[in-house]
């Protein structure tokens, strides 16, 4: 599932490949695709237009175009954008066909179907990015500003940390993965973490958001970049998925996969503990 490694890598890909192009016409092959506007319309505003730009906010892909619409993807699931040539051409699963000059084609693919796009003027774009949380790779996402915006909150931290509204761009994979780093449960009550697991939790989500978009995303089944290479960072995954195995801190726990949140979740419990606070907290650094 794309989520911030994965769409800033594609948003690099199409930055260095596509930008400049112009699209000389759109094909909407699946209607379903298009929330925004009808699909007749989205596809008439496509053609003649130039990409002058690429940018990512949360798990949304921007194309910026000259007449000053932007075409905006939620990849979901499954999405992939695939530029042909050089890669093959797809022949299942396609939703969307960009025409590009010089005999290019940029393929939107969704074994799913979930994937949805829209194109959107600057006030529309403006209108619906606005609810996002900030982006936990810039400056402006600071540990007081997690501890005050769910600090007094009783909700488990894994659903909070899901919340787009609270952090922009974490998803089920890396939320796993950050509160491993983080030794925190996933069913922990946010008001219950200390000052020092809030500085963990911090410092988990930048580095293991910065370490998937090092390693160009996280290929679990269908994600793939632009020119259809898989991700790295599976590679480096330690507890997405290993349910079953041992804990990789030699703890002497297993990995186990629960519900939580109504989303799947890897955890080690002897790491993870439900109960917490400052004093397990220095207890398990000791």
């Amino acid at each position: 599932m794309p989520e911030l490694p994965e769409v800033e890598t594609i948003k690099e890909d199409l930055r260095e490949l596509v930008v400049g192009s112009a699209i000389e016409r759109a094909e909407v092959l699946d209607p379903a695709l298009v929330e925004q506007p009808s699909s007749e319309e989205f596809a008439r505003r496509l053609g003649g237009v130039r990409i002058t730009g690429a940018r990512r906010r949360a798990k949304h892909l921007i194309v910026e175009l000259d007449s000053g619409d932007a075409l905006v993807f939620q990849l979901k699931i499954g999405g992939q954008l695939l530029l042909v040539p050089p890669v093959q051409e797809p022949r299942t699963a396609l939703m969307l066909v960009l025409h590009l000059d010089g005999g290019r084609r940029l393929f939107l693919r969704d074994q799913t179907g979930f994937t949805r796009a829209r194109l959107l003027g600057p006030e529309e774009l403006e209108e619906r990015l606005s609810p996002l949380g900030p982006e936990p790779l810039e400056e402006g996402f600071a540990v007081e500003y997690l501890r005050e915006k769910i600090g007094s909150r009783r909700a488990q931290i894994k659903t909070l940390i899901l919340d787009q509204k609270v952090v922009s761009g974490v998803g089920n994979i890396y939320a796993d993965e950050i509160l491993f780093d983080a030794r925190l449960h996933p069913r922990r009550k946010a008001n219950t973490l200390s000052d020092a697991e809030w500085r963990a939790l911090y410092e988990a989500i930048r580095k293991n958001l910065a370490s998937g978009v090092e390693h160009r995303g996280t290929t679990v089944r269908l994600y793939r970049d632009v020119l259809n290479r898989p991700g790295e960072h599976q590679n480096y995954l330690r507890v997405f998925e290993k349910h079953g195995e041992p804990c990789p801190k030699a703890c002497g726990g297993e990995v186990v996969r629960e519900k939580v949140g109504g989303r799947p979740t890897h955890f080690c419990p002897e790491c993870q503990r439900l109960s917490g606070g400052e004093e397990e907290q220095r207890l398990t650094f000791a």
